[in-house]
């Protein structure tokens, strides 16, 4: 009986994250009101605020799922964890090319999801890191840099209509995001890097 409740909450997010996600491949995200996107899910207007308190918040908390669930299908690859993560992570931005595009036209709200990103990354580093006195700058200046890079990558690639291919990308995003990061962040080159210390 207790279960009822969550399932329609899910089913009713996820009617929402699936209009607002369709809606945004279709036309620019600044344009989209929460009435079209309620109309598009078949949802009642007074529901969405139930759920979220804003447009958004309902993206933001598409992102938030689609970074967790990319992040624990990477686990499991060992050392090549990054070059795995980076290769969900542009086959994604590929089969959801429109909303990404919707989304990077919008500065506000790329400016929240720069936000969001930079916490949960944040979070990884300072597990990582350990001693952030050692450290060659700040933990939130390197997880700023990696989320600035990660963004202005798939901005690139958008334009570039996808070449070169997901499989080279995520060589790119390691070594030009990750492993650079990281290598100028410890200024005495004693980080090791693995995945198991960023999960």
């Amino acid at each position: 009986m207790q279960t009822h409740p969550d399932r329609r909450i899910r089913r009713t997010r996820g009617a929402l994250a699936e209009a607002l996600v369709q809606l945004t491949s279709e036309r620019p995200y600044d344009s989209i009101q929460v009435r079209d996107i309620t109309d598009q899910a078949d949802v009642g207007y007074a529901t969405f605020y139930r759920h979220y308190g804003s447009k958004d918040d309902l993206m933001l908390a598409i992102f938030n799922e689609v970074t967790s669930d990319l992040e624990l299908s990477a686990v499991g690859q060992g050392g090549q964890f990054f070059e795995r993560e980076g290769s969900l992570l542009f086959e994604h931005v590929k089969k959801y090319a429109g909303m990404y595009r919707g989304i990077l036209q919008s500065q506000a709200f790329v400016l929240k999801l720069k936000k969001l990103l930079v916490e949960r990354i944040k979070v990884h580093l300072r597990r990582h890191a350990g001693d952030v006195e050692e450290l060659a700058f700040p933990i939130e200046l390197a997880a700023f840099h990696m989320v600035a890079s990660l963004v202005g990558l798939i901005e690139w690639w958008l334009g570039e209509d996808f070449s070169p291919p997901v499989e080279e990308m995520a060589r790119i995003y390691e070594r030009l995001i990750i492993q650079a990061t990281w290598y100028a962040l410890d200024g005495k080159n004693n980080l090791a890097l693995s995945w198991h210390a960023l999960n």
